[in-house]
Protein backbone atom coordinates (compact mmCIF):
# COMPACT_ATOMS: atom_id res chain seq x y z
CA UNK A 1 0.00 0.00 0.00
CA UNK A 2 1.18 3.50 -0.81
CA UNK A 3 0.75 6.82 0.91
CA UNK A 4 -0.29 9.45 -1.61
CA UNK A 5 0.35 13.03 -0.52
CA UNK A 6 -0.73 16.01 -2.60
CA UNK A 7 1.50 19.12 -2.56
CA UNK A 8 -0.54 22.15 -3.64
CA UNK A 9 -0.38 25.92 -3.66
CA UNK A 10 -2.49 28.90 -4.59
CA UNK A 11 -0.51 29.56 -7.79
CA UNK A 12 2.73 28.93 -9.63
CA UNK A 13 6.00 30.00 -8.02
CA UNK A 14 4.99 29.28 -4.42
CA UNK A 15 7.69 26.62 -4.04
CA UNK A 16 5.88 23.30 -4.61
CA UNK A 17 8.60 21.78 -6.79
CA UNK A 18 11.45 22.76 -4.46
CA UNK A 19 9.53 21.36 -1.49
CA UNK A 20 8.95 18.08 -3.35
CA UNK A 21 12.64 17.85 -4.31
CA UNK A 22 13.65 18.28 -0.68
CA UNK A 23 11.01 15.83 0.57
CA UNK A 24 12.16 13.21 -1.94
CA UNK A 25 15.75 13.48 -0.68
CA UNK A 26 14.68 13.32 2.98
CA UNK A 27 12.24 10.43 2.52
CA UNK A 28 14.77 8.47 0.41
CA UNK A 29 17.34 8.92 3.19
CA UNK A 30 14.79 7.27 5.51
CA UNK A 31 14.58 4.24 3.22
CA UNK A 32 11.32 4.91 1.37
CA UNK A 33 10.74 4.30 -2.33
CA UNK A 34 9.22 7.39 -3.93
CA UNK A 35 7.19 8.17 -7.04
CA UNK A 36 5.94 11.56 -8.16
CA UNK A 37 3.09 12.73 -10.33
CA UNK A 38 3.20 16.23 -11.83
CA UNK A 39 0.06 17.65 -13.40
CA UNK A 40 0.65 20.11 -16.24
CA UNK A 41 -2.43 22.09 -17.19
CA UNK A 42 -0.66 23.56 -20.22
CA UNK A 43 0.39 20.30 -21.90
CA UNK A 44 3.99 19.21 -22.39
CA UNK A 45 6.38 17.43 -24.72
CA UNK A 46 9.26 15.39 -23.33
CA UNK A 47 10.47 14.24 -26.73
CA UNK A 48 13.25 16.15 -28.49
CA UNK A 49 13.31 16.94 -32.19
CA UNK A 50 15.81 14.76 -34.02
CA UNK A 51 15.69 11.85 -31.53
CA UNK A 52 14.51 8.45 -32.73
CA UNK A 53 11.40 8.46 -30.52
CA UNK A 54 10.48 11.89 -31.88
CA UNK A 55 10.87 10.58 -35.44
CA UNK A 56 8.64 7.58 -34.61
CA UNK A 57 5.91 9.90 -33.31
CA UNK A 58 6.26 12.28 -36.25
CA UNK A 59 5.87 9.30 -38.58
CA UNK A 60 2.50 8.55 -36.98
CA UNK A 61 3.02 6.20 -34.02
CA UNK A 62 0.40 6.97 -31.34
CA UNK A 63 2.48 5.29 -28.62
CA UNK A 64 6.27 5.20 -28.43
CA UNK A 65 8.19 3.24 -25.77
CA UNK A 66 11.86 3.67 -25.03
CA UNK A 67 13.49 1.16 -22.73
CA UNK A 68 16.93 0.40 -21.33
CA UNK A 69 18.31 -1.52 -18.37
CA UNK A 70 17.92 1.63 -16.21
CA UNK A 71 14.77 3.38 -17.47
CA UNK A 72 11.45 2.91 -19.20
CA UNK A 73 9.31 5.66 -20.70
CA UNK A 74 6.14 5.69 -22.73
CA UNK A 75 4.92 8.62 -24.79
CA UNK A 76 1.28 8.13 -25.68
CA UNK A 77 -0.96 10.46 -27.62
CA UNK A 78 -4.29 10.93 -25.86
CA UNK A 79 -7.75 12.02 -26.92
CA UNK A 80 -8.60 12.82 -23.30
CA UNK A 81 -6.66 13.04 -20.06
CA UNK A 82 -6.04 9.78 -18.20
CA UNK A 83 -8.04 9.51 -14.98
CA UNK A 84 -5.93 10.55 -12.00
CA UNK A 85 -6.74 7.34 -10.07
CA UNK A 86 -5.54 5.26 -13.03
CA UNK A 87 -2.20 7.09 -12.94
CA UNK A 88 -1.85 6.41 -9.21
CA UNK A 89 -2.56 2.71 -9.79
CA UNK A 90 0.54 2.52 -12.03
CA UNK A 91 2.74 3.59 -9.10
CA UNK A 92 1.47 1.50 -6.21
CA UNK A 93 4.76 -0.40 -6.00
CA UNK A 94 6.22 2.67 -4.24
CA UNK A 95 5.96 3.50 -0.53
CA UNK A 96 5.09 7.17 -1.03
CA UNK A 97 3.66 8.99 -4.04
CA UNK A 98 4.05 12.77 -3.99
CA UNK A 99 1.64 14.62 -6.26
CA UNK A 100 2.20 18.16 -7.53
CA UNK A 101 -0.93 19.81 -8.81
CA UNK A 102 -4.39 18.24 -8.93
CA UNK A 103 -5.56 20.89 -6.41
CA UNK A 104 -9.11 19.54 -6.45
CA UNK A 105 -8.22 15.94 -5.65
CA UNK A 106 -9.60 14.24 -2.55
CA UNK A 107 -6.08 13.45 -1.34
CA UNK A 108 -4.59 14.68 1.93
CA UNK A 109 -2.51 17.77 1.23
CA UNK A 110 0.43 19.83 2.30
CA UNK A 111 -0.21 23.36 1.06
CA UNK A 112 2.70 25.63 0.26
CA UNK A 113 2.13 29.28 1.18
CA UNK A 114 4.56 31.98 0.08
CA UNK A 115 4.23 35.61 1.12
CA UNK A 116 3.76 37.93 -1.81
CA UNK A 117 2.54 35.05 -4.01
CA UNK A 118 -0.23 33.27 -2.09
CA UNK A 119 -3.50 35.07 -1.41
CA UNK A 120 -5.26 32.45 0.68
CA UNK A 121 -5.32 28.83 1.79
CA UNK A 122 -7.12 26.77 -0.86
CA UNK A 123 -7.26 23.36 0.84
CA UNK A 124 -10.37 22.40 2.85
CA UNK A 125 -9.50 21.91 6.55
CA UNK A 126 -10.49 18.23 6.54
CA UNK A 127 -7.92 17.48 3.79
CA UNK A 128 -4.99 19.54 5.06
CA UNK A 129 -2.03 17.91 6.78
CA UNK A 130 -0.15 21.17 7.22
CA UNK A 131 0.74 24.47 5.60
CA UNK A 132 4.40 24.88 4.66
CA UNK A 133 4.98 28.62 4.81
CA UNK A 134 7.73 31.23 4.71
CA UNK A 135 5.84 33.39 7.22
CA UNK A 136 4.07 32.75 10.49
CA UNK A 137 0.37 32.26 9.76
CA UNK A 138 -2.22 32.10 12.49
CA UNK A 139 -4.64 29.48 11.16
CA UNK A 140 -7.20 27.94 13.46
CA UNK A 141 -6.71 24.18 13.88
CA UNK A 142 -4.18 23.98 11.02
CA UNK A 143 -0.53 23.15 11.61
CA UNK A 144 1.81 25.74 10.05
CA UNK A 145 5.43 24.66 9.53
CA UNK A 146 8.37 26.60 8.13
CA UNK A 147 8.67 25.46 4.51
CA UNK A 148 12.38 24.83 5.07
CA UNK A 149 11.72 22.40 7.95
CA UNK A 150 11.90 19.39 5.66
CA UNK A 151 12.50 16.85 8.44
CA UNK A 152 9.36 18.02 10.27
CA UNK A 153 7.29 17.85 7.08
CA UNK A 154 8.67 14.37 6.31
CA UNK A 155 7.75 13.33 9.88
CA UNK A 156 4.15 14.36 9.17
CA UNK A 157 4.11 12.30 5.97
CA UNK A 158 5.43 9.30 7.92
CA UNK A 159 2.64 9.72 10.48
CA UNK A 160 -0.13 9.89 7.86
CA UNK A 161 -2.54 6.96 8.28
CA UNK A 162 -4.31 7.20 4.92
CA UNK A 163 -3.11 4.73 2.32
CA UNK A 164 -4.27 4.52 -1.26
CA UNK A 165 -6.15 1.28 -1.92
Amino acid sequence: MSKVINIVGYSSNVGKTLLIENLIKELKSRGYSIATIKHDVHGFDIDKKGKDTYKHREAGAETVVISSKNRFAMIKELNEEIEFNDIIKLLLDKDIILVEGYKNSNLRKIEVYRSGVSDKIITPKEKIIAVASDINLNLENIKVIDKNSIKELADLIEKENEFYQ
